[in-house]
């Protein structure tokens, strides 16, 4: 085997380390969410919308189960990420960064789609008038909302495709 061939994550999948990724990921996703809540950037409380998707009457819970959902997802995606790297067979950390920022970008790209459907479809506070609605490309909850939701993907790329390929390498 040469030493290029020992050095790559083709054939090298880590479950543990992909969920491990995924949630620091998942944790760094919400400091950006949150830094632009804090600074008027948006008006999207994500814990609280995606908490209380689930348990619409749980206010003060609402939190609690978003933050237990996005790590779930977190987890989930960061299994994904790490398929990709590895299917895609990066061989440093510098490539798996690089890599995975782009998919976490491709990642909010597909979420500022999907998530105002979704919102505006499933959430019970939206669909009774009581949560604003989110708008194209959730806009709805300020004009920089969908730059923020980027930059927390892309963050959460860069995080979890360092991590995975700094704990497989």
């Amino acid at each position: 085997m040469n030493v290029l061939a020992a050095t790559s994550l083709g054939g090298n999948y880590e479950a543990g380390a992909a969920i491990l990724a995924g949630v620091v990921g998942g944790l760094g996703f919400l400091v950006v969410v949150y830094m632009g809540l804090g600074v008027g950037m948006t008006r999207m409380n994500f814990l609280s919308i995606l908490g209380s998707m689930m348990a619409p009457d749980a206010r003060g819970t609402a939190y609690v189960i978003g933050f237990a959902v996005h790590m779930m997802l977190s987890a989930a995606f960061g299994l994904i990420h790490a398929g990709i790297l590895t299917a895609l067979d990066v061989t440093s950390v510098g490539s798996a960064a690089a890599w995975d920022l782009l998919i976490g970008a491709v990642h909010g790209l597909g979420a500022l789609i999907v998530m105002p459907m979704m919102l505006t479809m499933a959430h019970p506070l939206v669909r009774r008038g009581e949560l604003e609605r989110p708008g194209l490309a959730m806009m709805g909850y300020g004009s920089m909302t969908p730059a923020g939701s980027l930059m927390a993907h892309v963050v959460f790329g860069l995080i979890t495709g360092s991590i995975y390929a700094g704990a497989v390498l």
